[in-house]
């Protein structure tokens, strides 16, 4: 069972997508008979998911009984008017509901989705929290590197606390006239404290540079302490997320505005090949070709598998006759920007070394017969390849 531990985690992901109690139930007997046997990562794993499916199915608007963001604003709704920048009448924000925002928290790491879960279960305790002078966290700060599902995760989070999403995109709120920014910045905040809602603040670097950075004019130095009293003066008036890709450019300040910090990393071996399961669909490849892909965008993000998957399902309708090897080949050739660099080269050099390279893989494994009917040819034809290549390295 542990040899297709792969196909049975990737089961129980998608039963607990719509998980019911039966499921529950089946799943959790299913861990614990791994723990019993002995296999406690795949228990861990299994563990990981149930939690998180236990703590969706408890939470929805209803049963989070009181907050400071429910209990003190205002209601939104399609018709609320969003704030403008008076210089140029453009908005400031658009508003989403929990309707319209991912139902499905995107693929991550467990250890990821159980710290995350953990922010979505303060809420469903605040009594108990506001009971012991704990209030829950009100703010959150998501970094990492582009493409890794950053905002999707932090509508994800606004949805499973039932409340809209006000989205500023703040490059959005820069504006070439003196004091029009610092002035976008609080009428902004002010719309966001006046509703229940959570404030979601992406490319939040645009505005939360470092203070002492020297290239930095006076404005941009005001701007960054209106956004710094903006964010206290929201503390106790409704949960906030900032979301960037350039962690680095944020002011230490800013940092610790935040009463939680989140690095959302690219895509694990075992997430990437989830990842791909997942966008192929409905194409239908065999567990040796999505590993095979997942090797290939090492150090790739969850929107680089995208791509690839974009690209495959065009190749089976306009190139059908090509191996899932030469149309990998054709996207390297062609985002090498996706591709790991010394992957790329060896995978469009020659097949005896793309071969070698495979068969040397510690983390996926690949076996001969995996790799033989990736190139389109036998095992026996594979081997005799493999002989020839090392005779020519001996030689």
């Amino acid at each position: 069972m542990i040899k297709y531990f792969n196909i049975i985690q990737a089961l129980s992901r998608t039963a607990l997508a719509n998980p019911n109690e039966a499921i529950l139930h089946q799943i959790q007997r299913l861990k614990d008979s791994l723990e019993k046997d002995g296999h406690n990562k795949e228990a861990k794993s299994l563990d990981g998911l149930l939690l998180s499916s236990k703590y969706s199915m408890d939470m929805s608007p209803s049963k989070i009984q009181k907050s400071f963001v429910i209990t003190r604003g205002e209601s939104l709704t399609v018709k609320t008017p969003t704030p403008v920048d008076k210089e140029t009448s453009t908005p400031l924000a658009e508003i989403f509901f929990p309707l319209d925002m991912p139902p499905e928290i995107p693929l991550l790491d467990d250890n990821i989705q159980l710290a995350i879960q953990s922010i979505v279960n303060e809420w469903m305790k605040f009594d108990q929290l506001s009971e012991i002078n704990a209030m829950p966290a009100s703010s959150c700060l998501i970094y990492g590197a582009p493409g890794t599902g950053k905002t999707h995760l932090a509508k994800w989070i606004a949805k499973q606390i039932g409340l809209p999403v006000v989205l500023a995109r703040l490059e959005g709120l820069m504006s070439s006239f003196l004091g029009t920014t610092s002035r976008n910045i609080g009428n902004l905040f002010a719309f966001a404290n006046r509703y229940n809602c959570v404030l979601l603040l992406d490319e939040f670097d645009a505005i939360a540079k470092l203070r002492n950075d020297p290239q930095e004019v006076g404005e941009v130095k005001r701007v960054v302490n209106t956004l710094l009293q903006s964010l206290d003066s929201r503390h106790e008036k409704g949960f906030t997320i900032g979301v960037t890709n350039h962690e680095s450019l944020l002011d230490p300040a800013i940092w610790r505005r935040f009463d939680i910090q989140i690095e959302i990393p690219k895509p694990s071996p075992e997430v990437m090949v989830h990842l791909l399961g997942k966008f192929l669909k409905p194409l239908e490849f065999q567990e040796n070709e999505i590993k095979f892909l997942a090797w290939c965008l090492e150090g790739a993000s969850g929107a680089d598998a995208k791509i690839l998957s974009k690209w495959f399902k065009r190749a089976f309708v306009l190139e059908k006759e090509n191996s899932i090897v030469d149309v990998m080949r054709q996207f390297a050739l062609l985002n090498s920007g996706r591709v790991n660099i010394h992957k790329r080269n060896i995978m469009l050099h020659s097949d005896e070394d793309f071969i070698a390279m495979l068969l040397n893989d510690k983390i996926y494994s690949f076996k001969q017969k995996d790799i033989a009917s990736l190139f389109g040819i036998t095992p026996s034809s594979l081997s005799k390849q493999l002989s020839k290549y090392k005779d020519s390295e001996k030689n």
